[in-house]
């Protein structure tokens, strides 16, 4: 039962009881048409008021109670709207931050690989080694010394980076002035060989003269002092990664089982 309902039985109680007072007190004499014209009627219209006060009433409130729903619905869907939102930017977050991981894990991996090859480059080994001897007190070319010279320089067409070191030397015969110097000329014939008819890159080639010192062999002997006057060629190359690994398993070879 609404409020109309309520208010609609209670105008007819109230009206009911009016009329038996009216016709039940002592001493009262009434018609009907008497105490519809003086009493029911003006109560009736008091009624009606009452009622249309309480309609109003009704009204607005249903009307409040609408706004209210409407504005929590609102309320409801516009936090909704910016939880979607936040969790919208969360996850676009997570996104760069895992795009961030990745291009700094891909940096570190170059600046690793770059270091290594620093490394590498810092580590150069012997890559083949050639010795031509001259005779005495003379620094020209054979055409076996030629030769062999060619065979070397073509090591080097598949080598990316590399050195040649040139070194000169010289028996103990005669002052060490003119073995520095005999040693120098020796070692410029090599280069320049290299150079101009081999074509390897001048930049590639480190020359020294040492004369008489770091002897091969004994200069007592005539075979020995012929060991001494030479040149040794010595191509050099950083180690790679993999010659690397492996020079270290052949220097340090599994224990047996």
């Amino acid at each position: 039962m609404d409020a109309s309902d309520k208010c609609s039985e209670r105008r007819w109680v109230v009206l009911g009881t009016a009329v038996l007072l009216m016709l039940g007190g002592p001493g009262c004499v009434a018609t009907r048409n008497f105490v519809r014209t003086r009493a029911v009627q003006p109560l009736e219209a008091k009624i009606q008021g009452v009622d249309k006060k309480v309609d109003t009433k009704t009204t607005e409130l249903d009307s409040r109670i609408t706004d209210v729903d409407r504005k929590s619905e609102q309320g409801i869907s516009e936090a909704a709207n910016r939880a979607d939102a936040a969790g919208k930017d969360a996850q676009k977050a997570n996104q760069a931050a895992q795009g961030a991981q990745q291009t700094a894990d891909k940096a570190e991996n170059t600046a690793t690989q770059a270091q290594q090859q620093i490394d590498n480059i810092d580590s150069y080994q012997p890559v083949k080694t050639v010795t031509v001897l001259f005779g005495v007190n003379r620094a020209d070319l054979t055409d076996d010394d030629k030769r062999e010279i060619d065979s070397l320089a073509q090591t080097t067409s598949s080598l990316k980076h590399y050195a040649i070191a040139v070194e000169g030397f010289t028996d103990k015969t005669g002052s060490k002035e003119y073995n520095l110097e005999l040693s120098r000329r020796r070692a410029d014939a090599v280069a320049r060989y290299l150079t101009e008819t081999a074509h390897v890159p001048l930049v590639k080639i480190h020359m020294l003269g040492l004369g008489e010192a770091e002897p091969a062999a004994d200069n007592k002997t005539g075979d020995g002092r012929k060991q001494n006057r030479r040149v040794e060629i010595r191509i050099m190359a950083p180690q790679t990664a993999q010659q690397a690994g492996a020079q270290r398993a052949a220097d340090n070879p599994p224990a047996n089982q």
